[in-house]
């Protein structure tokens, strides 16, 4: 899979409409080239930028909420339409309910494919903690999805 691929994914799974997560990839693209000065040679360049896109999706969805304004009246969110399988809908409602860094852990394992080592070296922590705070994050999900999902 291309760093483009997964760059891409991981903007795309933060949460973000299709222009907010390509203005999150093209900021955590323009901050990588000012900062390739302090890239450490001889490690790899696939953890260090999805380390930067996942930093500037967390600081994006952090700015959010200092605009959010109150309401009266809380808009009516549409429902997913039939041709949303509704198993998968749940899933992904659960998975929102995730705190971030839980939910994080779980896309890059299982949705980028990413090896435990990588994850550890995006997370700043060892495979065997990436491993773990999967597991942990699998075990909390698994509360959060409902039982006939989980069968």
């Amino acid at each position: 899979m291309t760093i483009a691929v997964v760059t891409a994914r991981t903007a795309d799974r933060s949460d973000f409409l299709d222009h907010d997560a390509e203005d999150a990839v093209q900021e955590a693209a323009f901050k990588a080239w000012r900062a390739v000065d302090r890239f450490r040679g001889g490690s790899q360049l696939r953890p260090w930028f999805l380390t930067i896109v996942a930093n500037e999706c967390r600081q994006r969805r952090r700015n959010r909420w200092w605009s959010v304004s109150k309401m009266a009246d809380l808009p009516e969110i549409p429902t997913p339409g039939p041709e949303v399988d509704a198993d998968a809908a749940e899933l992904r409602s659960a998975l929102r309910r995730l705190p971030s860094n839980m939910r994080l852990t779980l896309i890059l394992r299982y949705y980028l494919d990413l090896p435990f080592d990588e994850i550890g070296r995006m997370l700043k922590c060892s495979p065997q903690a990436a491993k773990s705070r999967t597991h942990r994050a699998l075990a909390k999900l698994r509360v959060e999805v409902p039982r006939e999902l989980s069968s």
